[in-house]
C-alpha cells in the first residue's frame, strides 16, 4: 500500500515538473499569465489530491522541498505559497478557460456556485474592443500573484472580490494601494453619497461620476481637536495633500486652496479646487466642520455657476460640487438637492479618533484633564504668570483675525495673481484721464535697492514665479512718473508717486512714498486683497496725485499773477 502511494506521489511530482518546464519555456511571452496558469495547475493538483488521497500539510511540505531541488532558481515554491496556489485554484476552478478567446466564453456552461459566478463575471468583463484577447489581457491575468493572494486573504465575499479586481485593473493600483482601499472598505463607501447626478449629468456619465465619489471619506491621517475650525481642517488637508488625493481616488488633480471667484463687488472662495482628468470637470470641495445644513447647497450652486463661467474650457464638462460635512442627514440632503440645477454631492468625512471606543469610558476626558491641570497651574502660578494669564483672557475677548501662516511660495504667487496684478492693472487704467494732462509718462517696478526690473507687468509676473526671486526680495515698488504739464508752457513741472508693497514675516503692507505713517493697507497672508481694498488704495493714490498737481498749478498761477 505504501509503495502504491509512493508511486502515485512520484508520478504526480514528475507530472508537475513537466508542467513547470513547459510553462517556463513560454514565460518570456506571457510571463504573468503563464505564472498564474502553472500556479493554478499546481493548486488544482494539490486540491484534488487532498480530496482523493487525503494529502495534508506534511505532504505539501515534502512537495515544496522536492520541487525546489528540481528547480533551485524558481521562487514561490514554499509550503505557504503552495497553499495559496491551492486556495487560488479553489477560488477560480475554471481559470484555464480564460486561455480561450473571450468571445468564446459566453458559450461555456458553468455550475451555479459562488466561484462560478465570479469566473463567469470576470470572463465577460470588457477589457477593450478586441474580442480575441487571450489570457494575457483577461482580467485575472492582469493582476500579479501578490495581488491575488492579498485579495484571497483579505476578501472572502465573491462580489467584493469582483469589485477590487475590477478597480485594481481600472486604476493600476499597486498592491499597497489596493490593500489600503480594501482596509478602508472602499466597496461600501464608493457611490454611497447623497447626490443629484442622475438628474444633472447625462446618463452615459452619471454612473461613472457616482462611482468616483464616496461616503464617508476617511481622513484618518488627521487628528483635530474639538475646537477646530473649518480653516484648520482645510490647512491640515493641504499639508497632507498627497494622502488627500490618495483617498479621493484616481483622476483627481489638485489645483488650488481658497480659489477666488468674483461676482459683482463680492469675492467668493472655494475651499479646495480639483480637476478630474477622466470626467474633464472641475471639482469644487467645500469643507464644513459641523453638520450638513441645506443652505450649503445654495452656496455651492453659486460657486459652480461662477466656475463654469470663468474657468470651464471648451472641452470641459460642467463643474461638480462636493460638500464634506462631519455628519449628514441624508433625508435633509435629498430635499436640499431636489431642485438644484448643478451636479452636487454631499458626503461625510471621518478623522482619526484620539482614543479607541472601548477606552473612552475608562480614561478621563480631555476636558477633565485640562481642568485638573488648570487648577494645579493656578495654585503654583507666580504673580507674573497670573498677570500673563489675565492678559490672555483679555486678548481672548478681542474679536480680530489672528495670523495663521507665514509667507510661502504658493501664498506669494497667489497674492500676485489674485491681488497685486489686478490692483496694478486697475490703478493704471484709473490714472489714464490724469495722464492726458501731461506730455508723457513713465512707470517701472523695482526691488528694495531701487534697481529697475521692468515696465511690463507680465515680466514681473514671470519673475514672481521664481522662488529664488521671492526669497531675495522683501518689497516691490511701483514708481509712476508724469512729465511736462501741457498747460504750463516753459514752466513745466512733473508729478510722481511710489507705491511699495512690503513682505514681512506674517503680514504684507502697502506704503505710499515711503511714508512712515499708517500704511494704505496691512493684512495677514491668509487675508486676500478684496475688490474694496483695491478701490480704497486706488482712490487714495488718485487723491494724492491730484492734490500734488493742484499745488503745482496754484504755485504756477501765483507766479504768473506776481509777474503781471
Amino acid at each position: 500500500m505504501a509503495s502504491d502511494i509512493e508511486s502515485k506521489y512520484v508520478h504526480t511530482l514528475n507530472n508537475l515538473k513537466e508542467k513547470i518546464r513547459v510553462a517556463r519555456q513560454r514565460a518570456s511571452i506571457y510571463v504573468n499569465s503563464e505564472l498564474l496558469n502553472v500556479y493554478c495547475e499546481i493548486g488544482k493538483t494539490i486540491a484534488d489530491q487532498e480530496i482523493s488521497e487525503g494529502w495534508g500539510a506534511k505532504i505539501v511540505e515534502s512537495l515544496s522541498k522536492d520541487l525546489k531541488i528540481e528547480f533551485p532558481d524558481m521562487k514561490g515554491l514554499s509550503p505557504r505559497n503552495l497553499s495559496y496556489m491551492r486556495d487560488f485554484a479553489k477560488a477560480y476552478p475554471h481559470f484555464p478557460f480564460l486561455q480561450a478567446p473571450l468571445a468564446k466564453m459566453e458559450n461555456v456552461q458553468i455550475d451555479n456556485n459562488e466561484t462560478s459566478i465570479l469566473q463567469a463575471t470576470l470572463a465577460k468583463l470588457q477589457i477593450n474592443d478586441n474580442q480575441t484577447n487571450v489570457i494575457s489581457q483577461a482580467p485575472l491575468a492582469q493582476l500579479t500573484w501578490y495581488h491575488h493572494i492579498t485579495i484571497l486573504d483579505k476578501v472572502k465575499d465573491v462580489e467584493t472580490r469582483i469589485f477590487y479586481i475590477q478597480k485594481t485593473i481600472e486604476n493600476g493600483w499597486s498592491r499597497d494601494i489596493m490593500v489600503h482601499q480594501i482596509e478602508s472598505g472602499l466597496h461600501n463607501r464608493q457611490g454611497a453619497l447623497s447626490h443629484n447626478f442622475k438628474r444633472t449629468i447625462p446618463d452615459y456619465q452619471s454612473e461613472l461620476t457616482q462611482q468616483i465619489f464616496k461616503d464617508p471619506y476617511k481622513f484618518d491621517f488627521l487628528t483635530l481637536g474639538p475646537k477646530a475650525r473649518e480653516r484648520d481642517l482645510e490647512n491640515a488637508l493641504i499639508a497632507h495633500v498627497k494622502n488627500v488625493i490618495k483617498e479621493l481616488g484616481d483622476g483627481f488633480a489638485f489645483m488650488a486652496q481658497q480659489y477666488n471667484l468674483q461676482a459683482g463687488n463680492k469675492d467668493y472662495f472655494i475651499d479646495l479646487l480639483f480637476y478630474h482628468t477622466k470626467l474633464h470637470r472641475h471639482i469644487a470641495i467645500e469643507l464644513k466642520i459641523g453638520d450638513f445644513e441645506p443652505e450649503y447647497v445654495g452656496k455651492m450652486n453659486l460657486y459652480l455657476g461662477l466656475l463654469d463661467d470663468k474657468l470651464k474650457g471648451e472641452r470641459d464638462d460642467p463643474s461638480i460640487g462636493l460638500i464634506l460635512c462631519k455628519t449628514n442627514d441624508k433625508i435633509v440632503a435629498e430635499y436640499a438637492l431636489r431642485n438644484t440645477s448643478k451636479p452636487i454631492g454631499i458626503a461625510e468625512y471621518k478623522l482619526q479618533q484620539l482614543l479607541p471606543e472601548n477606552f473612552k469610558g475608562e480614561l478621563p476626558s480631555i476636558e477633565e484633564i485640562e481642568k485638573k491641570l488648570d487648577e494645579e497651574i493656578k495654585e503654583h502660578a507666580s504673580p507674573a504668570e497670573k498677570k500673563l494669564d489675565t492678559l490672555k483672557q483679555k486678548l481672548a475677548g478681542i474679536k480680530t483675525e489672528e495670523f495663521k501662516t507665514p509667507a510661502t511660495n504658493e501664498i506669494m504667487v497667489d497674492l500676485f495673481k489674485n491681488g497685486l496684478k489686478p490692483l496694478y492693472e486697475e490703478l493704471i487704467a484709473e490714472l489714464e484721464p490724469i495722464n492726458e494732462l501731461f506730455a508723457y509718462k513713465r512707470l517701472d517696478w523695482s526691488t528694495f535697492n531701487h534697481s529697475v526690473l521692468t515696465d511690463n507687468i507680465n515680466e514681473i509676473e514671470e519673475k514672481w514665479m521664481d522662488e529664488n526671486f521671492l526669497r531675495s526680495n522683501d518689497r516691490l515698488v511701483l514708481r509712476y512718473n508724469l512729465f511736462a504739464f501741457k498747460k504750463a508752457g516753459v514752466d513745466n513741472f512733473n508729478s510722481y508717486f511710489e507705491l511699495a508693497v512690503y513682505f514681512d514675516a506674517y503680514i504684507y503692507r502697502f506704503v505710499l512714498n515711503n511714508s512712515s505713517g499708517e500704511p494704505l493697507l496691512k493684512k495677514l497672508y491668509h487675508q486676500p486683497i478684496a475688490k474694496e481694498d483695491r478701490n480704497s488704495i486706488i482712490e487714495t493714490i488718485k487723491t494724492y496725485l491730484l492734490n500734488e498737481i493742484e499745488k503745482s498749478v496754484d504755485h504756477l498761477l501765483n507766479e504768473i499773477h506776481d509777474s503781471l
